[in-house]
């Protein structure tokens, strides 16, 4: 099972984040459980950080960081720019929730080992993100990869 770990204050409610850690746990069946730390964050915030760790000089829309030792109290932690999410829903015409639970949907997918480099991951992650949406019942949007 996934366990959200929220840091600071989330624009999403403390259920609706509970039913996308559900809904991909029902969509992966995972067989153990997973800690994932969750900031909202602003668009200097996530530059910084992107800068920092990815190299790119430039805001995005979530980072993701996958630890891979054991003795680390989590798994990873998602980072999620709330301004450039915003600014997502109104250009697919969705609700803000609908942008935020796509974001953290794929922020835990990433954390869990997918990943969109060549089309083939980027056509399997897109189905499971179809699905985790439709569990929620959100439309699923075209999501612009970059690789």
């Amino acid at each position: 099972m996934i366990n959200l770990n929220l840091a600071g204050k989330s624009p999403l409610t403390s259920t609706q984040l509970q039913s996308i850690a559900e809904s991909v746990n029902d969509t992966l069946v995972l067989a153990m459980d997973y800690r994932i730390g969750l900031s909202f964050v602003d668009t200097k915030t996530i530059q910084e950080l992107n800068d920092k760790y990815a190299g790119n000089n430039y805001p995005t829309d979530i980072l993701s960081f996958e630890y891979n030792d054991p003795s680390q109290e989590s798994n990873g932690d998602i980072v999620v720019c709330t301004k450039i999410a915003e600014s997502q829903a109104k250009e697919n015409n969705i609700s803000i929730e609908a942008e935020l639970s796509l974001l953290v949907a794929h922020g835990i997918l990433h954390i869990l080992g997918y990943d969109h480099q060549d089309e083939k991951q980027a056509a399997s992650l897109d189905a499971m993100q179809g699905d985790i949406m439709k569990k929620l019942n959100y439309e699923y949007r075209d999501f612009k990869w970059s690789h």
